[in-house]
Formats: C-alpha cells, sequence, structure tokens
C-alpha cells in the first residue's frame, strides 16, 4: 500500500506539472559568452567590459554567463577576432579597429586609423557614429561579425629609447614596432622608417631585448602594458586616434532568443560614450604619469610636445598613406570623400 500511495504521488505530480508552462519547469541553459580582450585588467577598458559583463548577467537572470578573458590571455588580436568569428572558443571580444579591419578585411575600419585624419575627439565621435556605424555593422556582420558598439584606445604617441621623435630626422634613427595593419606600416614607410610588424603581446619583450627602439601606443595603454619602462621619450605626436569595437559571433547571436539579443544590444551608442569619457577622462593624468616614470637608464622619461610645424611635418608626409589606401581600395573612394567632406564642414 506504501508503495502504491507513493507511485500515485509521483503520478499526481507529474500531471500537475504538465500543467505549468515548460519554462517553468526546465530552466534554460545559459548562454556562455568567452569574451576575449588585449585590455589588460584593472584599465578603464576591463571596468567598462566587467560593466556589460554584470549588466548582461542581472538583465538575463543568469541565462547569460559571462567569462572575460583579459591582457592577450587567449592570443593576440588577429587570433581572438578569428575566433570570434567562428563564434567557438569565443563568443565576443573588444579589439582596436584596426586588427578588426585586417582580420576580417573590412577597409572602412582600416580607413578610420589614417594617420591625421582626424584633429580631434569630436571629429572622431562625428565620423564613427554619424557615418560608419550602419554600413561598419552591415560588413561585419556578412562576414560572421555582430558590431555592438565603439570603445576607444585613443591617440597614438611615440615612445623611444635614446631621444625624443618630435622632430621627423630624429624619428627616423629608430627601429620601431608597428601594429600589424597596412596602414600603419605604409604610414612609417612613408615617414622613412624601419618598422618591425609585432603583435601587442611581443612588443615588450622586444623592447627589453633592444629588438626595436621604439612604438606608438597611446599613454593609458602604454602604462598598461609596461611599455613605458624601457623607453627614454615619449613624444605626442597625436598622429592616429584609434578606436575599438565591442563585437559579438554573428553565429552565436543568431541563436539567442529574441529577448537575449536585445539585452547584448542594449544601448549601444550610450556604451560607446562611456567607454569614451571613462578614457579621455585620464588621459591628461596619464601624461603626467609617464613623465613621472623612471625609464630606460634610471632617469625620468621625459615627454615631449612637438611644435605646430613638427606637426605639420607629420602631417606632410603621411598624405601619401591616404593617396595608397584608396589606391588600394578604389571602392572606398566614396566613403573616404563623405568623411573628408563632414571633416571639412565641421572645420
Amino acid at each position: 500500500m506504501r508503495k502504491s500511495a507513493f507511485f500515485m504521488g509521483l503520478v499526481a505530480a507529474a500531471a500537475s506539472l504538465s500543467l505549468v508552462p515548460e519554462s517553468t519547469v526546465q530552466a534554460e541553459p545559459a548562454h556562455v559568452i568567452n569574451f576575449g580582450t588585449m585590455a589588460p585588467a584593472d584599465t578603464p577598458w576591463s571596468a567598462q567590459l566587467s560593466g556589460i559583463k554584470k549588466r548582461l548577467e542581472a538583465d538575463s537572470g543568469g541565462r547569460f554567463t559571462v567569462k572575460l578573458f583579459l591582457g592577450g590571455s587567449m592570443g593576440g588580436e588577429l587570433e581572438m577576432m578569428q575566433d570570434v568569428q567562428k563564434g567557438e572558443r569565443l563568443q565576443g571580444g573588444g579589439f582596436s579597429t584596426g586588427a578588426v579591419g585586417e582580420a576580417l578585411e573590412i577597409p572602412e575600419l582600416l580607413m578610420v586609423e589614417l594617420p591625421y585624419l582626424f584633429r580631434d575627439n569630436k571629429e572622431a565621435d562625428t565620423i564613427l557614429d554619424e557615418v560608419l556605424y550602419t554600413p561598419v555593422s552591415k560588413k561585419l556582420s556578412a562576414k560572421g561579425i555582430k558590431f555592438y558598439a565603439w570603445a576607444e584606445n585613443g591617440w597614438r604617441n611615440m615612445g623611444t629609447r635614446g631621444g625624443p621623435t618630435a622632430d621627423l630626422t630624429e624619428l627616423k634613427k629608430y627601429k620601431m614596432r608597428s601594429q600589424e595593419s597596412p596602414v600603419h606600416l605604409d604610414m612609417w614607410k612613408a615617414l622613412g622608417v624601419q618598422a618591425v610588424a609585432k603583435p601587442t603581446t611581443e612588443v615588450l619583450p622586444a623592447l627589453n631585448t633592444k629588438i626595436i627602439d621604439g612604438y606608438d601606443q597611446t599613454p593609458l595603454f602604454s602604462l598598461a602594458g609596461g611599455w613605458v619602462q624601457p623607453i627614454t621619450h615619449y613624444t605626442l605626436t597625436r598622429h592616429i586616434y584609434q578606436p575599438a569595437a565591442v563585437v559579438y559571433s554573428q553565429k552565436f547571436y543568431d541563436g539567442l532568443p529574441a529577448d537575449l539579443q536585445g539585452m547584448l544590444m542594449k544601448d549601444a551608442k550610450a556604451e560607446g560614450a562611456r567607454g569614451r569619457k571613462d578614457v579621455r577622462a585620464l588621459e591628461a593624468e596619464l601624461i603626467d604619469t609617464i613623465g613621472s616614470m623612471t625609464g630606460a637608464g634610471g632617469a625620468d622619461v621625459q615627454v615631449v610636445t612637438p611644435s605646430a610645424d613638427q606637426i605639420k611635418a607629420y602631417r606632410q608626409a603621411t598624405k601619401s598613406v591616404h593617396v595608397q589606401f584608396l589606391a588600394s581600395h578604389p571602392d572606398m573612394v566614396p566613403v573616404y570623400d563623405q568623411v573628408k567632406t563632414k571633416l571639412q564642414s565641421m572645420r
């Protein structure tokens, strides 16, 4: 009798469960987002990504589990970008636009990093938000990438060991690291500089072993990556504005329910503005910090501000990079013209 009663109780319980919506009976398994980036820990970048992680996990009620892999722990930018494209090892990432453009052959993203294309933050923001966001989103989607939001690396300057680079004649004596992008390599060539393309993970060892004499990078990444200690001078050339992009695997995105897709894409413009604000708020302080640090040789790193004429010489020398870019990507001429027309209207 006891066994019979127990069995009948199970039957009754099963019958009552059949009346409850299926979603409350069997919890939806969490969708894991492995998120790769070169952004080091304890930076505005990692703080922004932690904020995205917290929001997604909270808004989804645990249906999202986000795992952040910072500091290039999952490989270089090109490698991680390809992983996000496949959507297997990584489902999302935060990368410099040059790396995304190079890995996926998106010329709009390479164009953004043309030297001296922008003069200030307002110009860069306007072009990225009003001119390029939609066409870049469409092209990335066709390559298996879901574009979420712009982020920011900032203005790239030159760090060198042995002297400054304010004057072009000074720059030419250094062997410089180049980002793995044809635009960057063409820039160094136009400046008459011997450059070596190296992934971000190899720059510090190359500086320490004197394989290279210098690099170009933003103040924040220069400090976060430990690149300041092997140099003696940091010259504020501000020759490239470098945004970044927060992206997801299109394959992963397409496999999500509509409500979770909406959570991934929530407030994209506001998220981009937040990332820019956090990085820019620190720039002056970071430059001061670089100038107070002990560099190669035991002396403080010298922060050098080029004159207007010296910057003009840089600008003139790198105009050919724009010409080369358009010759290599003739289909980009209308987009480039649109960008330049918009910039001219703002000047």
